[in-house]
């Protein structure tokens, strides 16, 4: 039964510490002597920079919860391994297939962002001090021409691997860039020997031009997690922009410059929303079947039209967005009242804006005080993921959509913007994440995703929308699948608002 379920060439059972219990199928491939007699560590029988991924998968195997499949090694065939726990003996089950190719490069159970300010919070509360680290390989930065990209891929795997066991189950390990891996780990862990194992895998496969170093900075428990992380890259990314080692320096430093820079940015952002030094653009949403504009969504930019993502994440993350998401209100309320006869719009609002009481009351207030047709004035949900506080932000979006207006679901399918936030937050429209459309031919997974994801919103009466359509084939597809509307540089780019005259013209192709 175990093999029906695995569809796998081997299937193989240890105890809890990799030693070899019974082995059936194609095991010769494992080599000699036969492992089937038992007792034989199973992961020696794999390449070595494979090793490392089978001591990952163990520590993270839980009771009843399947690991894998991820792609590792055996005399330099490529296979498919995957884990899991029974929960009901002390057994490993493990499954090895030779036909997949394309398994999941990364062997990371933890995602940096989500997990190291929990990791930091919890070792302190243990009393168990912490480090913050970054390991570095110089001279890797060309290792697909070097060594050939299947062969970088999985030495990309032997060496997050090391990472994750060094750290251990309280410590976090994430990629950070080609030749970077930060690590948040107890105080106390081998950094010498993860230095010395990862030399040894780059020895392995001939890499014998580079150099691992590893840069710490200790965490400094008078700060709170949140800013001790943001200290953390902030010396990180300082560090990799001056091509220098990570300074070994106090946390307050690194705490004390980032905040004198958030100021001085955060004076910058204010200044220019207050003074209105913005000119707010509008980019067209068609109806796919007509190829008529449906409404445009408006967009902040500077002077020249010139984009303010990176201020906006900013923004984000000091509060400042509650001040733009209200002065952008107020610019559609103003372009809305002015005109009865100009084109609707969507204005976006934060998860973080929703949320916060005070906020939601002075919104609430202000779309209360309006003088427009309300159906000409959407609204598009931005950052569901940091939503914390889902009673909060769904208490406003009720009174949005009593009032007449339409809500959007922004981001649909891209990372935690998934199914939980169709049933978290009530919406009149979802959008499509734009990164199904970046790829320029879709194979047979995407659109099978992007069908179903479609599907489940026609099932609960939602309206889709596909951003970043840039072709009129792209446009045909997903009018086929069918979505609702598009957006994107095929319909047209994000005009000046002061340029929209004429509400049912674009100057545009139908698709």
């Amino acid at each position: 039964m175990s093999f029906a379920f695995a569809a796998a060439d081997i299937l193989i059972e240890t105890d809890l510490n990799g030693l070899t219990c019974y082995a059936a199928g194609a095991t010769a491939t494992l080599g000699e002597p036969s492992i089937e007699s038992g007792g034989v560590d199973f992961s020696q029988r794999l390449d070595r920079t494979s090793r490392p991924i089978v001591t990952a998968l163990m520590r993270s195997l839980k009771p009843g919860r399947r690991v894998g499949p991820v792609r590792v090694a055996v005399g330099g065939r490529e296979a498919q391994l995957s884990a899991w726990l029974l929960g009901d003996d002390d057994r490993i089950r493990w499954a090895m297939s030779f036909s997949a190719l394309n398994a999941p490069a990364e062997v990371d159970p933890q995602a940096f962002s989500r997990t190291a300010q929990g990791a930091i919070a919890t070792a302190r509360e243990s009393g168990v001090p912490m480090t913050m680290s970054v390991l570095q390989i110089d001279g890797i930065e060309d290792i697909n021409r070097l060594i050939g990209a299947k062969r970088a891929d999985m030495l990309r795997q032997a060496v997050t691997a090391e990472c994750t066991n060094t750290v251990g189950t309280g410590g976090v390990a994430k990629q950070v860039d080609t030749a970077r891996i930060a690590l948040i780990h107890p105080a106390s862990a081998d950094l010498k020997a993860l230095c010395a194992s990862i030399e040894e895998l780059l020895q392995d496969n001939t890499l014998k031009n580079t150099r691992v170093r590893i840069d710490s900075i200790p965490d400094a428990p008078e700060l709170e997690p949140e800013i001790a992380i943001q200290a953390f890259l902030h010396a990180v990314n300082m560090a990799a922009d001056s091509a220098n080692v990570l300074d070994v320096q106090s946390l307050q430093k690194v705490a004390a410059e980032m905040m004198e820079d958030t100021r001085r940015r955060m004076n910058e952002i204010r200044a220019t929303i207050a003074g209105r030094v913005i000119e707010p653009h509008a980019q067209a949403i068609v109806e796919l079947s007509t190829g008529k504009v449906a409404h445009y969504e408006l967009l902040l930019r500077l002077p020249g039209g010139q984009p303010v993502s990176e201020s906006v994440g900013f923004a984000e993350s000091t509060g400042l967005i509650y001040e733009i998401d209200m002065a952008m209100v107020e610019i559609a309320a103003n372009f809305l009242r002015d005109d009865f006869d100009r084109p609707a719009l969507a204005v976006n609002l934060s998860g973080r804006s929703l949320e916060n009481p005070a906020w939601g009351k002075k919104f609430l207030q202000m779309l209360a005080d309006l003088r427009i047709d309300r159906r000409r004035l959407h609204f598009e949900l931005t950052e569901t993921a940091t939503v914390k506080n889902v009673k909060a932000a769904n208490a406003v979006i009720q009174k949005i959509r009593e009032r007449g207006h339409r809500v959007c679901l922004d981001d649909f399918g891209a990372g935690a913007a998934g199914f939980q936030y169709l049933r978290d937050f009530p919406a009149d429209v979802v959008k499509i994440d734009g990164s199904y459309m970046r790829h320029q031919k879709m194979d047979e997974r995407d659109t099978a995703i992007l069908q179903g994801m479609v599907s489940l919103c026609q099932s609960l009466k939602l309206d889709t929308v596909a951003e970043m359509i840039e072709t009129e084939q792209r446009a045909k597809q997903m009018q086929a699948l069918g979505v609702t509307y598009g957006q994107g540089y095929y319909f047209g780019k994000p005009l000046p608002l002061k340029m929209l005259s004429d509400p049912r013209r674009l100057p545009s192709r139908a698709a």
